[in-house]
């Protein structure tokens, strides 16, 4: 049975422009983390001698940890979260876009398709928390633990900038090439991405 969105599709574009400014609602919280357990722990990295790049100081395996699992949280809180509640980030209300949970036989108009009435979600408007968390564990485990690894100093900046370009670049491409714009993330979670004018505020 064909795969429709309820709404229209939004574009690769405004998605990568909400993501972006959902980076800056984030990462001062991160740095927050990272200055804290530096003052109680101490410096992981510190710039090398001339400023050429970053040199590894001490890694600390317990303060990964805590900074990792604060990471973690944080993160599924805020995407998980807002789409399960709202169904967008501030990122993506700012782009007017929003997650939306889809099945089998929706429209792409909202009224039924030809042959039968659709199966909508209780709220339409809302991803279920299961699919929210998993459409956030596809697209932000692995980058996250790879970046606080890197940011640690247990592995190469190089290594953290080719993992995350890889993995990123494989959830744009599964995305690009699909009718509904949808990833890996979509279609694991059953969501698509969507034009919206909601105006309930988070």
């Amino acid at each position: 049975m064909a795969l429709h969105a309820p709404e229209p599709v939004a574009s690769l574009t405004r998605r990568l422009l909400a993501f972006f400014l959902d980076g800056f609602v984030l990462v001062p919280v991160y740095l927050v983390y990272a200055i804290t357990l530096d003052a109680v722990f101490g410096t992981l990295v510190e710039a090398a001698p001339g400023g050429s790049g970053l040199v590894v100081v001490a890694v600390n395996p317990p303060r990964v940890a805590i900074e990792l699992t604060l990471t973690l949280l944080t993160d599924a809180a805020y995407f998980a979260g807002c789409w399960a509640r709202w169904g967008m980030t501030v990122g993506q209300r700012v782009c007017s876009v929003a997650v939306r949970a889809v099945g089998p036989g929706e429209s792409a108009a909202g009224g039924p398709p030809p042959g039968g009435p659709r199966r909508l979600p209780p709220d339409p408007e809302r991803v279920p928390l299961q699919g929210a968390t998993v459409r956030w564990a596809i697209l932000q485990l692995l980058p996250l633990c790879v970046g606080t690894l890197g940011g640690a100093g247990a592995a190469s900046i190089q290594a953290v900038a080719v993992l995350n370009a890889t993995w990123f670049g494989l959830i744009f491409v599964t995305a690009a090439v699909d009718p509904l714009r949808r990833g890996l993330h979509d279609r694991a979670a059953g969501t698509v991405v969507v034009r919206s004018a909601v105006s309930r505020q988070p």
